[in-house]
């Protein structure tokens, strides 16, 4: 049987690549209706209907968002090329069968069993920059042909930005690949143009962009503290609703690392020290902590600590961290990283943080500002 592709350049160039036994990771890196989804679910369409007893993967952080995209159009395309009838599809399973024994399956990183379980011949990963590096890795480690990925640039910092050279093709499209895209879906798009540079950058060109209301820009997330940094401050910012958080901050010349000690909300007065204990804090270190909260940070000190007022002046603060390169190993600090945004009314940035995503930068805010004030002479080393 014949199959009838109605295509764009964005699928002959994924199925030219598909072909290069030398390329294991497929990055399409692209903007808002660029083709590419639609693209990669006649890909794998193709590729299934053509390859019998193989087993493929298509994954996306949530399945509710992949039940809502990525099913959406696979199952349009299924009836486009008059495929509908040959296939069997297990709604429970999510598990679509070709009559050649292949199967294409769908779920979420948040399924441990699938992401943990049995080997596949090909993933797709759909909007991958949702993934962590580590779901990158399960992934990988259990693929034993190609791995696909497709995402629109919002971030600045990916693991998928890090894959290795010589095997990977990055294959970049935007709106003006595909000739199929109405005239108003065209005009929605080149329109940001004139409202937000910073979506135009990532949903119009399909480029890496930091917004002008993102307030840092120079995070990067590792896997663990490089040797380098062995000297160290604490910074405390004090939550309830909003979690409280402890951060150890590492210092080695323009260099900073940042882990998250505690990063936790409904915590009472003893059940913070308990854990400011059981983390290891020395009782001879200083830690800068938010003086709103003079009560807290007297009980801290009677169970024998040495928590200080911390200087929380937050422009002087924010500029002094933006003159660091910062790495941190916690995904609850590079999640704030990339949410901690200036307010804005209107078209106006305002000199202010919104007042969200807002805990462990604060706390990073009050060591970095002691550092500065006082350079290394108080620092702690590791021992």
């Amino acid at each position: 049987m014949e199959l009838n592709i109605e295509a764009t350049t964005i699928f002959e160039a994924n199925w030219e690549t598909f072909q290069d036994p030398n390329i294991r990771f497929i990055v399409n890196q692209g903007g808002s209706r660029s083709s590419k989804t639609v693209s990669l679910c006649q890909l794998i369409i193709l590729y299934a209907y053509t390859n019998p007893n193989k087993v493929i993967s298509i994954i996306r952080k949530t399945f509710p968002a992949l039940r809502a995209t990525v099913m959406r159009d696979f199952f349009e395309q299924i009836n486009n090329m008059n495929l509908s009838n040959l296939i069997k599809h297990n709604k429970s399973e999510h598990i679509v069968t070709f009559p050649n024994g292949t199967i294409v399956e769908f779920f979420s990183v948040d399924d441990e069993q699938k992401i943990r379980g049995r080997k596949r011949d090909i993933a797709w990963v759909n909007e991958a920059n949702e993934l962590w590096y580590e779901d990158f890795q399960q992934l990988n480690f259990r693929t034993t042909d190609k791995l696909i990925f497709d995402y629109n640039p919002s971030d600045s910092h990916s693991w998928l930005y890090e894959l290795p050279i010589n095997q990977s093709k990055m294959i970049k499209s935007t709106y003006k690949d595909n000739p199929f895209l109405d005239k108003s879906i065209v005009k929605q798009i080149e329109e940001l143009k004139f409202t937000d540079e910073a979506q135009y950058q990532i949903y119009a060109l399909g480029e890496k962009t930091t917004s002008k209301v993102n307030i840092y820009s120079n995070f990067t997330y590792v896997e663990e503290r490089p040797i380098r940094f062995q000297q160290y401050k604490y910074g405390l910012d004090f939550g309830y609703n909003h979690p409280t958080a402890l951060v150890k901050v590492w210092f080695h010349e323009n260099e900073l690392f940042v882990e998250d000690l505690i990063y936790e909300s409904y915590l009472t007065t003893k059940e913070l020290v308990e854990k400011i204990k059981a983390v290891g804090v020395e009782r001879t270190v200083e830690c800068m902590a938010d003086y709103s909260r003079p009560e807290i940070i007297h009980e801290i000190n009677d169970a024998g600590f040495s928590v200080l007022n911390a200087d929380k002046n937050v422009k002087k603060g924010i500029d002094d961290v933006k003159t660091y390169k910062i790495y941190t190993n916690s995904k609850n600090v590079f999640k704030e990283y990339e949410n901690y945004k200036w307010k804005k009314i209107g078209d106006r940035i305002q000199d202010e943080p919104v007042k969200n995503w807002d805990d462990a930068m604060d706390a990073i805010r009050y060591a970095v500002r002691e550092i500065k004030l006082n350079g290394s002479r108080n620092f702690y080393a590791a021992g």
